[in-house]
């Protein structure tokens, strides 16, 4: 079931968060991945907004945004390629605009499932180790 983002939420969002991250992190092969550097804390005080998923009353997948840019889709590593990122994604196009999303250059599977929702490569940067690639969407493209 797919429902809004609440602060009750964050603390299954930061652990869920610690998972998922870890596994791109190894994907890509960085030492120093910077989104694993949030704390708790952090993730309380920016309030993100999006939706969740849960499973037999776990959390497995969320999706924040910040506007009309994705901000973080997790899944958790034992509920991969169920569809809950695809899920996910569709369910916010049908409440909101998404124009953007960055990842990691080498996070094929990320890229490759953006890619199916119509976000296409248009800028790429360095930060860190990291090359990090921005995909942009045309708004009037359908789910």
């Amino acid at each position: 079931m797919i429902r809004p983002l609440k602060a009750t939420d964050y603390p299954e969002l930061y652990r869920l968060q610690q998972q998922a991250y870890r596994v791109e992190a190894d994907l890509i092969g960085a030492t120093f991945f910077p989104p694993l550097l949030q704390s708790e804390a952090a993730l309380h005080e920016e309030q993100p907004a999006g939706y969740i998923t849960r499973l037999d009353e776990r959390l497995v997948g969320a999706l924040t945004v910040e506007g009309e840019t994705i901000t973080r889709l997790l899944v958790s590593p034992d509920s991969f390629r169920q569809g809950i990122a695809t899920q996910l994604i569709r369910h916010t196009l049908e409440h909101q605009a998404l124009r953007i999303v960055s990842t990691a250059a080498l996070n094929e599977p990320a890229i490759t499932l953006y890619r199916q929702f119509g976000f296409r490569p248009v800028h790429q940067v360095r930060r860190d180790a990291i090359v990090l690639v921005t995909l942009e969407r045309d708004d009037a493209l359908d789910v």
